[in-house]
């Protein structure tokens, strides 16, 4: 087993430890509840009643509506499933738990799509106009309702960090771990596949937002898959660091959470959102 390279006395070391613990762990599952919910706005949350009401539908956009509503339930329950129940202990478990949650949610929008183009298909020029003034209505209003058809929020969806995977707190691990040599080369690994995949989620945003609610939901899936694929091309890196790590500096390094929004690098979103 690897020694930690710093003696601190046993009591101050046990207290720091547990307060760390205790911060850290509720960052955790906060954003283990943020990502469960708030992945992909307009997949999941369709006004529904809503716009059966408001865009006065005739019944084959009533029937296309229903097939919508079912695909929404379905792709709801599928989301829902892949949410721990707990937070998981270790830093691979909780990356294993998010990319669980990614898969659910590009399959959530794969359910939906189909049923959005054919529904927004079979609407006239005016319901479609409809569509834009019942959104925009509730942002006049400042009413945090769910969003239109085809994740219309979808600058929001490329703003959110992409978590502690893809925003490495280096500095706050050399400091919590007080890694050896060999480790702080496996560490440099990590930051470098960090590094990489943050890069390359950069790309994964349109500059613009798209026309249709389909090519939207086109869009989000993209996004969401791309984190996924970051978090794939991360793990052999955060195995491997982990791997190298006495059992003391793991309970340490379990308990570290995400980063603070404010260290989050920034991200370029969709140029503009469009309401239908």
């Amino acid at each position: 087993m690897n020694q930690t390279t710093r003696d601190v006395p046993r009591a101050s070391k046990s207290v720091a430890s547990r307060e760390l613990g205790s911060s850290a762990l509720a960052a955790t599952d906060a954003e283990a509840v943020q990502s469960c919910g708030g992945l992909a706005p307009g997949v999941t949350d369709l006004p529904i009643e809503q716009i059966r009401q408001i865009v006065r539908l005739a019944s084959d956009q009533l029937s296309a509506l229903d097939e919508l509503s079912a695909a929404v339930s379905k792709a709801k329950e599928i989301v829902a499933a892949s949410c721990p129940k707990t937070i998981p202990l270790t830093p691979m478990g909780r990356l294993d738990a998010a990319q669980q949650r990614l898969d659910a949610m590009v399959q959530a929008v794969q359910i939906v799509r189909s049923p959005v183009e054919k529904f927004y298909d079979l609407l006239s020029d005016d319901q479609r106009q409809r569509l834009v003034a019942m959104n925009s209505s509730r942002k006049t209003a400042r009413r945090q309702g769910p969003a239109t058809l085809g994740g219309s929020n979808l600058a929001a969806i490329c703003a959110q960090p992409e978590g502690s995977f893809t925003n490495l707190p280096v500095q706050r691990i050399e400091q919590l771990i007080g890694p050896s040599a060999q480790q702080q080369d496996a560490l440099n690994e990590l930051k470098k596949a960090s590094e990489t995949a943050a890069s390359g989620l950069q790309a994964s945003c349109p500059t613009e937002v798209p026309q249709t609610p389909a090519a939207r939901l086109d869009a989000v899936e993209k996004r969401l898959g791309a984190v996924a694929d970051s978090l794939r091309n991360i793990r052999p890196e955060l195995d491997g660091f982990y791997a190298s790590l006495s059992d003391e500096q793991k309970a340490k390094f379990n308990t570290l959470g995400p980063p603070t929004q404010s260290a989050s690098p920034p991200h370029r979103a969709a140029a503009g959102t469009r309401d239908e």
